[in-house]
C-alpha cells in the first residue's frame, strides 16, 4: 500500500491530485499533450505509475480534471482583479495583463489546441472550460460598450481576436521580453477596440467631460 501523505485519506487524495496536476502543467509547458505519457506524469509527480490509476483512468481524464481546477482558479483570480476596477478601460487592461500572467502560470496557452489531440467527447468538455473565460471577456466588452468607453461592436467576434493577440504575446523568452510583448499587446488591443488615444497609456484616468 502506498505511503499516505497528509493527515487522512482525503488529504492524501487531494495532495496526490495536486502533485499530478502540477506535473501535467509542467510537462504541458514544454511538450504537446499527445506526446505526454502517464509514466512521465507519474515520474514528474514522484508517484508510482500504478498509483496514478487509482485517481485517473487515463491521461485524458487527468487532463479534464486539471482543466476544470485550473480554469476555476484562473477565473476566480481574474474575476476578483477585474471586479476591483470600476473604470471600464482599467477593467479591460486588467483582464489583458492578468490573462498573460496567468496563462504563463497555468500553461493555458498550451491547452488552446488540445481539442484536436483528445477524443471527441472530451474535446467538447475542453470547449466548455475555455468558454467560461471567453464569456467573461465578452461581458467586460459589453460593459465597456454600454459605458461608451469603446464603440459598439460584436463581442462574439472580438473575443477570439483578442485571445489570438494574447496567445501571440505568450511566446517564450526572457522576462523582460515578456513584459515588452505584454505592453505591446495591451496597447494594440486597446487601440484596436477603439479606446480613446489618451487612455492607451497605462493608468491614465478618464478625461473629464
Amino acid at each position: 500500500m502506498p505511503k499516505i501523505i497528509g493527515e487522512c485519506l482525503a488529504d492524501h487524495r487531494a495532495l496526490t491530485r495536486r502533485k499530478l496536476f502540477d506535473a501535467l502543467g509542467e510537462l504541458l509547458a514544454d511538450n504537446p499533450f499527445d506526446t505526454i505519457t502517464m509514466a512521465q506524469i507519474a515520474s514528474r509527480a514522484g508517484i508510482g505509475r500504478t498509483a496514478v490509476y487509482n485517481h485517473f483512468e487515463d491521461k485524458e481524464v487527468l487532463l479534464l480534471a486539471y482543466m476544470k481546477e485550473a480554469t476555476s482558479e484562473f477565473g476566480t483570480t481574474l474575476r476578483a482583479a477585474v471586479e476591483a476596477q470600476s473604470d471600464p478601460i482599467e477593467r479591460l487592461r486588467t483582464y489583458i495583463r492578468l490573462h498573460l500572467e496567468m496563462t504563463d502560470h497555468y500553461h493555458i496557452s498550451g491547452r488552446l489546441n488540445l481539442r484536436d489531440q483528445v477524443s471527441r467527447p472530451n474535446s467538447g468538455h475542453l470547449h466548455d472550460h475555455a468558454g467560461a473565460v471567453e464569456r467573461y471577456l465578452g461581458s467586460i466588452l459589453v460593459d465597456a460598450m454600454n459605458a461608451g468607453a469603446i464603440p459598439k461592436q460584436d463581442p462574439r467576434a472580438l473575443v477570439p481576436i483578442i485571445h489570438a493577440c494574447l496567445m501571440g504575446a505568450e511566446a517564450p523568452g526572457r522576462p523582460t521580453e515578456g513584459r515588452a510583448r505584454a505592453e505591446v499587446a495591451e496597447e494594440f488591443i486597446l487601440r484596436a477596440l477603439g479606446v480613446e488615444a489618451s487612455r492607451i497609456t497605462p493608468g491614465r484616468p478618464p478625461r473629464a467631460e
